[in-house]
């Protein structure tokens, strides 16, 4: 986020709350020596590209990567393509988690509307960045992916809820497709259980194929909001 702003910056964001809300007048904000905020798209785009990259991470991963549910582990053969991918999705990860903590501090909606909602995204943002941060951990030490489909599924269920809030009070201005976009990545939790718990082809395809879904819709949803966003004024 970009502030043309004098006031202490500690300040920044309850002021800028403030503002969004109409508590805070033209005239105040003059005299707190405030200016408009202005949105950095780069920000929220960036967000839903580091997803899509999760996505096709997390499906080469089911299909190139041999895992053994009963040793919670992967072979050694792919040990350099596991240790890469470890990197990229570890990369995704922190990345979410702290542009996702990053939208309780400051205010990247202000200068566009349905601000309030749009917070579902930073939440989401931050509890994916931290399943990724625990797959990307699991890969590379080659032992634990089974733990943290646990946490993938509780992951899983609060994405459900959102989804079911944005459709339920019309959240959006298509809440029908960003329940999907939410709902998606949901599914791919869900199933991660079955991939690290049986030894079975038909589960690591499954897998593979939400983890690619989820990827293919955001990267739709990616396309038109980065384009839209460099569209001149």
């Amino acid at each position: 986020m970009v502030y043309n702003l004098k006031a202490n910056g500690d300040a920044l964001p309850y002021i800028s709350k403030l503002i969004y809300e109409g508590y805070v007048s033209k005239c105040q904000q003059q005299i707190l020596g405030v200016g408009e905020l202005v949105l950095s798209y780069d920000f929220l785009d960036s967000m839903m590209w580091a997803i899509v990259g999760s996505a096709v991470s997390l499906g080469v991963m089911a299909l190139r990567l041999p895992y053994k549910a009963s040793s919670d582990s992967f072979e050694e053969e792919g040990r350099n393509l596991r240790r890469g991918l470890a990197t990229t999705i570890g990369i995704s990860g922190l990345y979410l988690f702290i542009t996702g903590i990053a939208h309780y501090f400051l205010w990247p909606y202000a200068a566009i509307s349905g601000g309030v909602y749009n917070l579902l995204f930073g939440g989401a943002a931050t509890i994916g960045g931290l399943v990724l941060v625990g797959v990307s951990a699991a890969l590379f030490l080659n032992g634990g992916l089974r733990a943290v489909s646990y946490f993938a599924v509780v992951m899983g269920l609060y994405l459900a809820v959102d989804a079911a809030a944005i459709v339920n009070y019309k959240l959006t201005s298509n809440p029908i497709l960003s329940a999907l976009l939410y709902l998606a990545p949901a599914a791919a939790a869900f199933l991660s259980v079955p991939y690290t718990h049986i030894d079975n082809k038909t589960m690591r395809w499954l897998f593979a194929i939400f983890a690619f879904l989820y990827g293919v819709a955001w990267l739709y949803f990616a396309a038109n909001v980065t384009i839209g966003h460099l569209k001149p004024p």
